[in-house]
């Protein structure tokens, strides 16, 4: 009988936020999501059955939850949350007060007593400032959350007049909370309702660490910054994310969405050569490939060597990502599965379609997070016949499923098939050579202790994450933090080694 397969893969990552000179988190945002969608994601899933999921775990974020499980964690938001509200400082108030404007409308529509506060900012009294912080608490604090513990669910009932002692009530439920997570995709694979897939631990781009001239496969006239390639740090990012996922969940992972859906040839040899076997990248790669764009051979997966490759659907999951938001949860629901059908119903075999995105930035622009939009999709899934989600482990191993092979794949990301994104733009470009002159300074150290102590911070500093932000002409708040973070790693690098420390380091 004809099948439409059908792959969820959501991406959850954040990178590193914690400053290698401090110590302290410089921004909260993986404390938040934690509250509001790294266990929610999973536990909404577990109530259809019916329904399969896969999620990839960066092991750089895994590492910050346990961190703020710990309790031990400092970051700007627990400053002033942790503080005595009349101890807060002019400093403090402006973030907190910068906190709650970036918050998207339908988040804070979730506890309109927070809007109310907003307008009166910055003239709150003493006790408006308390509810405030605990009403941005409580915002991000998910239906998982609030079904485990009710404390939650009774503050947000309360709506004003909070107590210093109700919101460290909060705080250590919340920690206590993120030590909780991991077991939510522990059940999840345990159960067969999906699979867990790794990144190469800091979120790096594998094919630039290998060799930046990849870049210009799929871009010949991409501007490149003057590096070589960056040794074996590559490899030491594949191996350390497969023990850190070894050793957290019981089990060698054998499925990796790439940073950035960042893939080549060389980066698939290694993956491979440690395991990961199966993987995933943007459609944009496939037509590459094949020289044109051909939807109907899209859906099936993909052998290149020792690599099967999904190339997901970029329509269906940008509508997830970026469309759906504005529309009813029915309306929404609806087009994805007349969209899923009209593939269905245009080709002449059982389809295998790969939706895949980002797990937990998209949802505050949903109205109650993508709650209904996930229920009511989820039941939908659960009710069509013609529809069977599937887990990574059937996706590429199930031998009754579309598979092609490839003879080539020119290296490229889920950002348009190239690496315009990360690189190219002066800005961009000085960074990667800059991490390539603090490269080359700890390679001279190699072999010696200093090396084994600095090599950690230069590790963090490869992660995707501090490239994009370059020469985009962004006045966001908060965006220099991502500067601060990355110069620090090598600050840090170059102190371990007992090295100089070059203006353009320190900035």
């Amino acid at each position: 009988m004809k099948k439409l397969y059908l792959v969820f893969w959501w991406h959850m990552h954040q990178p590193s936020y914690r400053d290698a000179l401090s110590g302290e988190y410089l921004l909260p945002w993986t404390y938040l999501h934690a509250l509001k969608d790294y266990g929610e994601m999973p536990w909404l899933l577990s109530r259809f059955p019916g329904v399969k999921g896969n999620f990839n775990l960066v092991p750089v974020l895994l590492e910050a939850l346990e961190d703020y499980a710990s309790g031990g964690v400092q970051d700007p938001l627990l400053r002033i949350l942790r503080q005595p509200v009349e101890d807060l400082s002019e400093e403090d108030r402006a973030l907190l007060f910068t906190l709650v404007r970036l918050l998207p409308a339908p988040l804070k529509a979730t506890l309109p007593a927070l809007s109310d506060l907003e307008r009166r900012i910055p003239h709150l009294s003493g006790a408006e400032l308390q509810d405030l912080r605990v009403l941005y608490l409580l915002l991000w604090c998910g239906r998982a959350f609030r079904e485990r513990y009710p404390l939650v669910e009774d503050l947000r009932r309360k709506g004003k007049g909070y107590t210093r002692e109700e919101l460290q009530a909060l705080l250590e439920a919340s920690f206590r909370f993120a030590g909780e997570i991991g077991a939510f995709y522990r059940d999840l694979e345990e159960r067969g309702q999906g699979s867990l897939s790794v990144t190469p631990y800091h979120h790096p781009l594998l094919p630039l660490l290998l060799d930046v001239q990849a870049a210009r496969e799929n871009d010949p006239g991409v501007p490149l910054p003057d590096i070589g390639p960056f040794g074996d740090t590559a490899a030491r990012q594949v191996v350390m994310a497969v023990e850190s996922h070894r050793g957290r969940f019981g089990e060698s992972p054998r499925f990796c969405w790439p940073a950035e859906g960042a893939v080549s040839e060389a980066a698939l040899r290694l993956l491979a050569a440690h395991g990961l076997q199966g993987l995933a990248t943007d459609e944009t790669l496939l037509w590459s490939a094949r020289g044109g764009e051909d939807r109907s051979v899209l859906f099936r997966r993909y052998r290149l060597g020792e690599s099967l490759i999904l190339f997901r659907d970029r329509g269906l999951s940008d509508l997830i990502g970026f469309s759906y938001q504005h529309l009813s949860a029915e309306e929404a629901v609806n087009d994805f599965l007349r969209r899923l059908r009209d593939i269905y119903e245009g080709v002449n075999y059982s389809p295998l379609v790969s939706v895949i995105l980002d797990g937990e930035n998209c949802w505050e622009y949903y109205p109650e997070n993508g709650y209904p939009f996930l229920t009511r999709l989820y039941q939908a899934l659960e009710r069509e016949p013609w529809i069977e989600t599937l887990s990574l482990k059937e996706a590429f191993l199930r031998e009754d499923l579309p598979e092609a092979e490839l003879k080539s794949l020119r290296a490229g990301s889920w950002m348009g098939g190239t690496f315009r994104k990360w690189l190219g733009h002066p800005e961009k470009n000085r960074a990667w050579e800059l991490l390539w002159r603090v490269y080359r300074v700890l390679e001279n150290h190699a072999g010696q202790e200093e090396y084994l102590r600095a090599l950690p911070y230069f590790l963090r500093a490869e992660g995707s994450d501090w490239f994009w932000w370059y020469g985009e002409g962004l006045d966001t708040p908060l965006l220099d933090r991502f500067d601060l973070l990355f110069r620090h790693h090598l600050v840090r690098v170059l102190r371990e080694l007992g090295e100089p420390l070059p203006d353009e380091v320190t900035g």
